[in-house]
């Protein structure tokens, strides 16, 4: 699936839950391009120059950040060591769940529906996100449709298949 950058490949799936927030980066991205660029040619007083600068910078800051630290999450799900990593390209990978302790959540905040991957142990302590929310709209509904039947059951199929090693 596009969106999300589902792949399986042998005994790992990978996917990115957050693959959404491209256009929010790239919106940020532009205005604080724009802010950069066209703000030095106006003739603003240096106080507003300055605090549209400030607007500027806190954008461009918030695009980095979500690209870095949102957009690129990569959730990997690996039979072979039956763990489930979250990676962040470039910086780091780390060991988070194993598929004993895997839980899948359905969460809803805000009249909000998002699903998070938990421990069974401790169903609603420390969670970690693997859908965008889905609202009420038709829109969301068809996106929350599309995870469910392509993501979460790739998901769940992968933690749940007990793989057989023949040893002769």
């Amino acid at each position: 699936m596009a969106n999300y950058n589902l792949k399986i490949k042998g005994d790992r799936l990978s996917f990115q839950p957050k693959r959404d927030y491209k256009w929010k980066v790239i919106l940020f991205t532009v205005v604080a391009l724009i802010t950069f660029i066209m703000i030095p040619t106006l003739n603003l007083n240096y106080e507003t120059k300055w605090g549209i600068f400030a607007i500027g910078l806190l954008c461009g800051f918030t695009a980095l950040y979500d690209f870095l630290f949102h957009f690129n999450l990569t959730y990997i799900f690996d039979q072979t060591t039956r763990n489930i990593y979250c990676k962040i390209p470039g910086l780091y990978t780390r060991q988070i769940i194993t598929f004993d302790e895997a839980f899948i959540l359905r969460i809803e905040e805000d009249c909000l529906l998002h699903y998070a991957l938990s421990k069974k142990q401790n169903k609603y302590g420390n969670s970690y996100a693997i859908s965008q929310s889905f609202g009420s709209n038709k829109k969301s509904r068809r996106r929350q449709e599309t995870f469910e039947t392509e993501v979460l059951s790739a998901i769940e199929s992968f933690i749940h298949h007990l793989k057989v090693h023949t040893h002769y």
